[in-house]
């Protein structure tokens, strides 16, 4: 599992937080933005599995990681050309078929060891904890993902919404402290039920940016914030 969490990391990293609008653009015209795309992918794989680049295997596997990446966004863009209102569709099974490429290294016998930064203690004590992953795992899904999977919604079934509806910079940058906020106030409430009472208080955030966030980007907001959350609650249940 320990691994598998840090590339699943990696490829958040490089599908949400680092898809800024003129690389997904890039990625939408040109091939050479694909291959970008999977290289920043490979890339941070390496990075945070830094402690195991002295095996070939990982070296292997993250190349074949690059290629596989390459391919499965080839064939959704393909397909999101020839039939627009599946997009939705065609992005949740890509994500889906990404993450059982990357389910992969549990074959591998390397996916066993626990390694880490011995020589440098509080690095280790981070790296090393499969909490701290899942934490920012997490925050990603809930935020940056968030905007990108409640995009392809509104292309498949809210046809009349603009092609970047949610994820535009600024719009990103309103949900992630949106989303942040209903994240909050549902793990507080665990221990404070009655903070359950502000969800409906988080619309306030929407009122100065009307012209930005109108009245279903909030309820898209809300109700995904609310299920993603509520799914991590289990999570981090079971690994506490």
């Amino acid at each position: 599992m320990f691994l598998f969490l840090k590339l699943v990391l990696a490829h958040l990293i490089a599908d949400f937080i680092l898809q800024f609008e003129e690389l997904y653009q890039l990625k939408v015209r040109s091939y050479v933005g694909q291959v970008f795309h999977a290289l920043i992918q490979g890339l941070f794989s390496l990075i945070l599995l830094y402690p195991y680049l002295n095996s070939l295997q990982i070296w292997l596997f993250v190349a074949w990681l690059v290629l596989a990446h390459l391919m499965q966004d080839l064939t959704k863009y393909s397909a999101t050309e020839k039939t627009p209102a599946n997009t939705f569709v065609y992005f949740t099974t890509d994500q889906f078929c990404h993450i059982l490429v990357i389910s992969v290294i549990f074959l591998l016998p390397i996916s066993h060891e626990v390694r880490g930064f011995p020589d440098f203690p509080l690095l280790d004590m981070f790296y090393r904890l499969n909490i701290w992953t899942v934490d920012v795992i997490f925050f990603i899904t809930l935020t940056f993902a968030g905007s990108y999977i409640l995009n392809a919604f509104t292309r498949s079934y809210l046809k009349e919404r603009s092609p970047l509806y949610l994820i535009t910079s600024p719009e990103v940058a309103h949900a992630i402290l949106e989303r942040s906020l209903i994240a909050w106030i549902l793990f507080s409430s665990v221990s404070a039920p009655w903070m359950l009472f502000l969800l409906p208080c988080v619309g306030i955030l929407r009122l100065p940016f009307k012209t930005l966030r109108d009245l279903m980007a909030f309820l898209l907001s809300l109700s995904y914030g609310i299920w993603i959350t509520l799914v991590f609650q289990r999570i981090f249940y079971i690994l506490l």
